[in-house]
Formats: structure tokens, sequence, C-alpha cells
């Protein structure tokens, strides 16, 4: 098994789960750019027919995975093998999340790339590619990339009851930890930036951005518990909402 760690992206759109299910399945064809990422380029169409996700052109079929779970207005998941062996799939899972009235958040999980010849390779290739995907799929659903569609949250870090009293926090190897959580938050597709503040020695500022409105409450579940860092006393974190005035899709 492949020690690569699993892409995870969401979006939040403004259907309801049995509504965003189905765009996401039945009319998978209607967004999906097959212009760019399918097997026979543009004009060949896709769709879920048969327990299958199959892309047809002039008469041709490339199957590119086979459906595992089919959980209307909850789950769909599907083994990930476009233009490939079938034996050597990876996997998607992709679960509709009810929200504030009328919205869902949709995550996506892709996994299982030691079926990949360098499974790193893979993993970049497709990091770039979902959030292409998953933006023309919100596109379908009407919303737009719009900063009130998130919750930001400004993560300020200072040095906590467990920290050294002297020597940089960084060249501690309980500072790894920190690391490690930084490097979940952009898998996850949360990290926006993270430093140093350079006019307050040994003090940090991490910006998350998580999709759908009022997760003040998750993302701080994620700064003080998931980051073992400051779980462990090594770091004391401050959990700040933050409203953004202008921004540029990530």
């Amino acid at each position: 098994m492949s020690d690569v760690a699993p892409i995870r992206r969401e979006v939040v759109v403004e259907l309801a789960p049995d509504e965003a299910f189905a765009l996401f399945t039945g009319r998978i064809g209607d967004w999906w750019p097959v212009g760019e990422l399918s097997v026979f380029g543009a004009g060949a169409t896709v769709a879920f027919a048969a327990g299958e996700l199959v892309e047809t052109f002039e008469g041709r079929t490339s199957v590119w995975g086979r459906v595992i779970e089919w959980d209307p207005g909850a789950r769909v998941s599907f083994t990930w093998h476009p233009g490939r062996d079938p034996e050597r799939a990876s996997r998607v899972d992709v679960s509709f999340l009810a929200r504030q009235p009328g919205h869902t958040l949709v995550v996506l999980e892709h996994r299982g790339w030691e079926a990949f010849d360098d499974p790193a390779a893979a993993r970049d290739e497709y990091d770039r590619g979902w959030p292409r995907v998953l933006g023309l799929y919100r596109d379908a659903a009407g919303q737009t990339a719009d900063a009130d569609a998130y919750t930001w949250v400004a993560l300020v870090h200072r040095p906590g009851p467990e920290a050294p009293g002297h020597g940089p926090l960084f060249a501690d190897p309980r500072f790894a930890e920190h690391t490690r959580f930084l490097e979940r938050m952009r898998q996850e597709g949360y990290l926006v930036a993270a430093g140093p503040l350079p006019d307050e020695p040994e003090t940090g500022m991490t910006i998350l951005r998580l999709p759908g409105e009022g997760r003040l409450a998750e993302a701080t579940r994620l700064a003080t518990e998931e980051d073992r860092s400051v779980k462990g006393g090594f770091f004391n974190v401050s959990v700040r909402p933050w409203r953004v005035m202008m921004s540029r899709p990530l």
C-alpha cells in the first residue's frame, strides 16, 4: 500500500443533497471537461450507466470505473482507471452533506495511489485536476466562486507552556508535528498561507479557508485537536474569524 496521502477536496453547492447527488451522477456529462480530461477528447460524452462510469465517442467506449457504492443523496464511490487497466484502479469517494437550508457540502476523496507507477507524481497531477472538475460542477449548480461561501479563519500560533525556553522553535523536533498539520490542511484544500510574523519572534499565522458558511467551530477543532503541537502544549493557538473583502479564486 502506498503511503501517499489521499486527495480531499470540498465544494459547497446551492442544492439540496439529493439534487447535488443527481447533478454529480445523472448529469455528469453536462459539466465534465471532456475536452481536457478524457480518453477520446472533445466531442465525447461521459455518464454513469449499468454500474459503470463510461465515456463514449463515435461508437467507441472507455470504462473509467466501476460503481462500488451508490447511496442517492449521500454518497457515491467508484474505482478509477480512465485509459488504464481496470486491475490497476484507484478509488474515488464523493459524499454529499447537508449544510444550511438549500446547500450541500460535497467532499471528494481520491485514494489508492499504489495503483500508479509513480504514486507521488500521479497524486500531484490529480491535485491539479480535481479543483478544475469541482469548479465546473459548482458552476453547473449555479454557484459562483464567492468569498461568502466559505469560512475564513486566521490561526495565530505562539509558544505554549511546553515550548523550550531557549533556541528557535523550528529547531525543536516537536515543530514537525505542526508542519504535518499544515501539510494535511494543504492536502485537504484548506490552507491559503502560513508563515512567521517578522515583527513578533516565535509567532506565526496560518490562514485557512473552509468551504461553507458557519464552520468556525470546525476550524477551531482542527486547530486545537488535530495539530498535535498545539494539543501537546508546544504551541498555543488563537482562532480568529477573518472577513475577506477582496479575493481571487485559489
